[in-house]
């Protein structure tokens, strides 16, 4: 498969073009900060409700595969669960409880289940250490939802999930100082937004990249990309 695009010939970089919500965000670290606009005229102050608009909600998948193979390897590398210690250390990572001491630090709980991908809850949204079938499942079935209801927050509401894997063979892959010769490389981006949704006052976006190397028997051989994600957090 030929592409012109950097993620498919690095398998480094998610260049998926995006249309967010009409909101700009910080490049700050920290919370983003975003106007309110003043109310038109006749219209009152404060939070306004929003009607259900599905234009304002939008789900993108996109799994390319050339053959059912690839296809047995996008659903490999999405089956994959995160490793249990990676999960821990995610989970740590971002406990509000640790002080800046380690040697006192309070451990957080992972959460329970078989199956857990995420680190964190923002805005009462989870947070992925891991991109898995899973993770896409949950971020598609909240965009969907949001599609069908109304609103009553400061700004327009609008959420989005932009999904992309691909599988691609490669006689020599390094990542992660490892070198594998003779595997199919599954790379799964996922970036997610959520606007004024979760809260009538905050949004967030991130984007997860993982990467699976696959025997040819599609066992799973290395995973880069699991742990904690940033979100920076917008607030009016």
């Amino acid at each position: 498969m030929k592409s012109n695009s950097p993620l498919l010939r690095h398998l480094s970089t998610a260049t998926i073009a995006l249309t967010f919500a009409p909101v700009a965000w910080s490049s700050l670290s920290g919370p983003a900060m975003a106007a309110v606009l003043a109310p038109a005229e006749g219209e009152e102050a404060g939070p306004k409700v929003w009607p259900v608009d599905a234009t304002k909600h939008v789900v993108v998948i996109k799994r390319d595969a050339t053959d059912t193979k690839q296809t047995a390897m996008i659903t490999a590398a999405e089956a994959a669960q995160a490793n249990k210690e990676v999960l821990r250390v995610a989970v740590e990572a971002h406990n509000p409880n640790n002080p800046v001491d380690p040697a006192q630090a309070k451990r957080a709980k992972v959460p329970e289940g078989d199956n857990v991908w995420w680190h964190q809850e923002q805005l009462g949204i989870r947070i992925p250490c891991a991109v898995t079938a899973d993770a896409i499942l949950y971020y598609t079935d909240l965009v969907t939802k949001n599609a069908t209801k109304e609103f009553k927050s400061y700004a327009m509401p609008s959420s989005r999930l932009d999904y992309h894997a691909i599988a691609q063979f490669h006689k020599e892959f390094k990542v992660n100082d490892k070198t594998f010769a003779n595997v199919n490389v599954v790379t799964l981006v996922l970036i997610f937004s959520a606007n004024f949704t979760a809260e009538a006052t905050s949004g967030m976006q991130f984007e997860k990249i993982r990467i699976v190397i696959l025997d040819a028997a599609n066992k799973v051989l290395h995973i880069s990309g699991d742990g904690p994600t940033e979100v920076p957090i917008m607030m009016l």
